[in-house]
């Protein structure tokens, strides 16, 4: 079973850093003064986000500049994102560890973050070593086209011969629900985010966790899947 994991309100939280790498990108790269009013980071890709906070920071047409915006984002979160700025969630770590020791199962990321931020987060907290493949935001800004770079990659890191049927998506938001349905996988989700239990159970996911403390349990439920 292919298990591919959400990071931000997931895996773990990020506390401080990531507001002052946007605005850093955004205003080195356009000259301008930043808003980020009215923009929604929470389930979306960097490229998305960015977008939009271009928009709202008077920059109409973001295509042009997105590319720069984006290389400037990766280098000065890097810088700003710090290891006590990043916090493992409730029993991430018990529950990587005993995932990484099976041999049934195959554990990669699905992220809206691009890639190099993305490990940056898992390095900080040391969950890297975890993951062998993944799909990001740096692969396409619609989520709901990820899953299947992900499968392929995995598949062709572990030799093993992966479908979207058996596949699940883990994450905190209902973009990762939606992900997961659209692309005809199972869906888990986790109140560990920004979103309540009454947030994510209209979206119907296949399992729905408080959080993932209970990692015997929750790793029962999700193989029985």
């Amino acid at each position: 079973m292919l298990l591919l994991f959400d990071i931000d309100g997931t895996l773990l939280r990020v506390t401080d850093g990531t507001n002052r790498a946007v605005q850093h990108a955004v205003s080195s790269v356009t000259g301008r003064p930043v808003s980020t009013e009215g923009v929604s980071f929470s389930g979306r890709t960097d490229p998305e986000i960015f977008r939009d906070v271009l928009r709202a920071s008077g920059v109409t047409d973001p295509e042009p500049v997105l590319d720069d915006v984006l290389s400037t984002y990766v280098e000065a979160a890097q810088d700003a994102i710090r290891p006590d700025h990043v916090e493992t969630l409730p029993g991430i770590p018990p529950l990587l560890s005993a995932l990484s020791g099976r041999e049934d199962v195959f554990l990669g990321l699905l992220t809206g973050n691009v890639e190099p931020v993305a490990y940056h987060k898992l390095r900080r907290v040391g969950l890297a070593d975890h993951f062998g493949a993944g799909a990001f935001g740096s692969d396409h800004a619609d989520r709901g086209r990820l899953p299947p770079v992900a499968l392929r990659r995995a598949s062709s890191r572990s030799g093993r011969s992966f479908t979207l049927r058996r596949t699940v998506i883990i994450g905190d938001t209902q973009h990762d629900i939606r992900c997961a349905r659209t692309a005809g996988s199972r869906a888990v989700a986790v109140c560990t985010g920004r979103f309540a239990r009454s947030d994510l159970q209209p979206h119907t996911p296949d399992l729905l966790f408080d959080d993932l403390r209970d990692h015997r349990a929750v790793i029962e439920q999700i193989l029985s899947l």
